[in-house]
């Protein structure tokens, strides 16, 4: 009899004594209790460490794991290595699983076959789906892909349920060198590959219903500071682009939401780097061959983003200031918007 827990739950820990007690409750209030709950103390200078422990001693389910601070994709690959259930969930310190996020994933693996499971979150408790009947997961074949990232949780590892076994032979693991927040997605894009490569009919089984509340309001969440362009964004995107077009066969008209949130991913890095390192910026960016074949496809697939002129022109300062208008009114960043569609000539496909 296999005495392994269906799920194996990882949450980092790094100063979370505000919010692990309810990140911890809201698994433990789970109807579905076949889990392991990993608490990876990634050497907090707070007592968070202690509470890890006492949360263990409280329930056999709950592990505390300590080590030297190694950052948040170190805390994961340590979870990772350490995980002995099937399915793999990742949980951050201060998120917390919806009331039936455990039964409703649960039910969706059972048959899942080749599939990969995944599901939407939200910023509000209340929207939380709590019936697990609701949670009834649509299939998204790879040529769907495109149709996939519109629902905005590709991106992320926290809305999906990675197999432990594979996971742990695949040795595909965080970079530990990205420190911004933006791992996830590398890490997704190198899971897939090796996933859909094993296992070529394999797709998304994707459920529509909000399963994980997802912490807005902590103001220390490195996904609230500002992030300087680091050639991983770059990166990152190319990668997702290029797997999207050629590795899954997505029409690019069914990518469009990826190359516009590329862009504004990218200028949002623009906007976020000192005024006197644009300059080393522009040059770096603007002559990299993989953004040039970005804004090539744009230009091929007419895909728009009221960015692409002013990276195309190479106007850095242009581009911070639609974003820095983006952050506040707005009024600057729509004229642009549909000024560029004119001087485009109009036809061109837009995500908004």
């Amino acid at each position: 009899m296999d005495q392994r827990p269906f799920f194996t739950i990882l949450t980092p820990v790094y100063k979370g004594r505000d919010f692990l007690a309810g990140c911890t409750a809201s698994v433990r209030a789970q109807a579905f209790g076949d889990y392991e709950h990993l608490l990876i103390d990634d050497g907090s200078p707070d007592d968070s460490g202690l509470l890890c422990d006492q949360l263990a001693a409280a329930d056999g389910r709950i592990r505390a794991i300590h080590q030297q601070n190694a950052g948040v994709t170190g805390a994961r690959n340590t979870g990772i290595e350490a995980a002995r259930g099937r399915y793999l969930l990742f949980l951050d310190q201060d998120d917390r699983l919806g009331p039936c996020a455990l039964e409703a994933v649960a039910a969706a693996l059972k048959d899942c076959g080749d599939d990969l499971v995944s599901w939407r979150h939200h910023g509000q408790w209340e929207e939380m789906c709590a019936d697990p009947a609701l949670a009834v997961p649509a299939r998204y074949a790879q040529a769907d892909f495109g149709r996939l990232y519109c629902t905005g949780t590709v991106h992320y590892v926290w809305t999906k349920a990675f197999p432990v076994d594979f996971l742990q032979r695949s040795g595909v693991r965080f970079d530990e060198t990205i420190r911004d927040g933006t791992d996830d997605l590398p890490f997704v894009l190198a899971f897939w590959r090796a996933w859909f490569t094993a296992h070529p009919g394999g797709g998304v089984r994707y459920i529509s219903q909000f399963l994980y509340y997802y912490e807005i309001g902590n103001a220390a969440s490195v996904s609230n500071r500002l992030q300087p362009f680091v050639p991983s964004h770059l990166a990152m995107f190319s990668d997702l682009l290029g797997d999207l077009l050629g590795r899954y066969r997505v029409p690019p008209h069914q990518a469009e939401l990826a190359f516009y949130q590329c862009l504004h991913t990218l200028a949002y890095g623009v906007y976020s780097t000192p005024r006197n390192r644009r300059p080393a910026l522009r040059s770096r960016l603007l002559g990299d061959p993989r953004f040039q074949d970005i804004l090539a496809r744009m230009k091929e697939n007419r895909l728009y983003s009221p960015f692409y002129l002013p990276f195309r022109w190479g106007r850095l300062g242009l581009v911070a200031f639609l974003f820095r208008s983006y952050e506040g009114r707005r009024w600057w960043f729509w004229h642009a918007y549909r000024l560029g569609l004119r001087l485009l000539g109009g036809d061109w496909a837009c995500p908004f």
